[in-house]
């Protein structure tokens, strides 16, 4: 995921406002600090790969609770937002293959290939 997101470069912002490696936006990063009781959180905080790690793993988890395990929804939710995944979710009718069909933005969609795709490149190289 974080190769997508930030090709491992801890510096970048994207034209959305993202920031860090895990491209997490100021107002997610102030709602992710204040579920985790982070103390003296500020946004430039995102740039530190420590904290933009833990917060985009919070978040994708908490996506992924949220969508009852469904890895895609949870996917699309942290790119395209959970308002927009639940829509998907709800036209795929819980089968996957659909769900990555349906959803009508080009950048989530191929947000979710990719990722599952370097997932599978990644666990042949390191096992698992």
């Amino acid at each position: 995921m974080v190769r997508q997101e930030s090709l491992f470069e801890g510096g970048v912002t994207s034209s959305a406002a993202a920031q860090g490696l895990m491209q997490i936006i100021p107002s997610t990063g102030e709602w992710v600090a204040h579920q985790l009781n982070w103390p003296d959180y500020q946004n430039s905080d995102l740039y530190r790969p420590y904290i933009s790690l833990e917060f985009g793993a919070f978040y994708l988890d908490y996506q992924r609770q949220y969508f009852k395990g469904d890895m895609y929804a949870a996917l699309a939710a942290y790119n395209a937002g959970p308002g927009n995944s639940e829509i998907w979710q709800s036209l795929s009718q819980n089968d996957p293959d659909l769900f990555v069909e349906i959803v009508r933005l080009e950048e989530p969609r191929l947000y979710i290939r990719r990722i599952y795709e370097f997932y599978e490149i990644y666990r042949g190289l390191y096992g698992k």
